[in-house]
């Protein structure tokens, strides 16, 4: 078995997730971490003594010689040249999501990315939840008008999450993986509404985003999907805020995510609880992707991840102008 040589860069949350999924998978070797913060390289490098630290991917990329792949893991904002001098030395990318918040940035890397002919991934995993394939082939013979979704969780402590001009807000960095997952079942997006709210959480210091949105998305389809998302709701653990719901002629398809899906017809109500991690799945098939030269198997490439973000940050442009976005 050919080991796959990764780095990481940027040593968060998500960095150190990824890490930890990564030493599960046999035949992986990460060779290279990298972030600014130092105790943060210092406290993830702990968990690869053998792996080495560098202050900036720039310095990284200049020393490691054969590095396969990397996993980019840095706030929305702090997508600069890491994924196109990464495509330059031919590394495969697995990039965490958001991929961005300038359209005009993601598709010079796009471009980068198809023009070095790598292999990339982006982190929207639950499309590698093997629930979802059935659902995808259950309803493509279905008449379906609505769908309804929904992101309504607390805020986190994360300060940069909480700058609209950081994080791009709750529904490009959060909301994103159901904007995602509908258009994974259902096809592209033509238009997008959406209206937002603030005033519930003015205690919050260094906090601009926005309380509570409601968005419309039509798809070329004529499926029309109502999406709401809310971070102002306090703790309450009887609530599964992150769920979305598909309209059938004779079905309807709930979706709890991480959680449950159930098909509910006129004869009964069928429940599938999900098992495994999507996440160490989306990893799997990556890695899988570069040691047999089968970049097919790839569910979300970083080209596709390009249309979500699209989507997403018409939501921010709708929301200003008070204007439908049409695509």
């Amino acid at each position: 078995m050919k080991t796959v040589k990764v780095g990481i860069v940027g040593c968060g949350y998500f960095g150190n997730f990824h890490l930890n999924n990564l030493q599960k998978i046999d035949g992986v070797e990460v060779v290279a971490l990298s972030s600014f913060n130092s105790a943060k390289l210092k406290t993830t490098g702990e968990k690869v003594p053998g792996a080495h630290l560098y202050s900036s991917h720039r310095e990284m990329f200049e020393k490691e010689k054969q590095l396969d792949a990397l996993f980019i893991c840095v706030p929305p904002d702090s997508h600069d040249d890491v994924e196109i001098l990464a495509a330059k030395k031919g590394i495969h990318i697995y990039v965490e999501k958001p991929i961005g918040l300038s359209m005009h940035k993601a598709e010079d890397i796009e471009s980068a990315v198809n023009a070095a002919g790598i292999i990339s991934c982006v982190g929207y995993q639950e499309r590698y939840n093997d629930e979802v394939e059935k659902i995808k082939d259950y309803i493509s013979n279905k008449k379906i008008g609505l769908v309804n979704a929904r992101w309504i969780t607390g805020m986190t402590g994360i300060p940069w999450w909480r700058m609209k001009e950081r994080s791009g807000g709750q529904i490009v960095e959060q909301c994103t993986h159901l904007i995602d997952m509908l258009r994974y079942l259902i096809g592209d997006i033509n238009l997008v509404y959406s209206l937002a709210g603030k005033g519930l959480m003015q205690n919050i210091p260094e906090y601009n985003i926005d309380d509570y949105t409601s968005t419309i998305l039509k798809f070329k389809s004529g499926v029309i999907a109502s999406v709401v998302t809310a971070c102002y709701l306090e703790n309450n653990t009887n609530f599964n805020g992150i769920s979305f719901q598909i309209v059938c002629n004779d079905t309807v398809i709930e979706y709890d995510w991480d959680k449950e899906l159930r098909y509910i017809t006129e004869d009964s109500i069928k429940k599938v609880e999900f098992n495994g991690s999507s996440h160490l799945k989306a990893a799997e098939t990556f890695i899988e992707a570069i040691r047999t030269g089968r970049p097919e198997i790839i569910k979300s490439p970083y080209s596709d991840a390009v249309k979500t973000l699209r989507a997403t940050l018409a939501t921010n442009e709708s929301i200003t102008s008070a204007m439908p976005i049409i695509f």
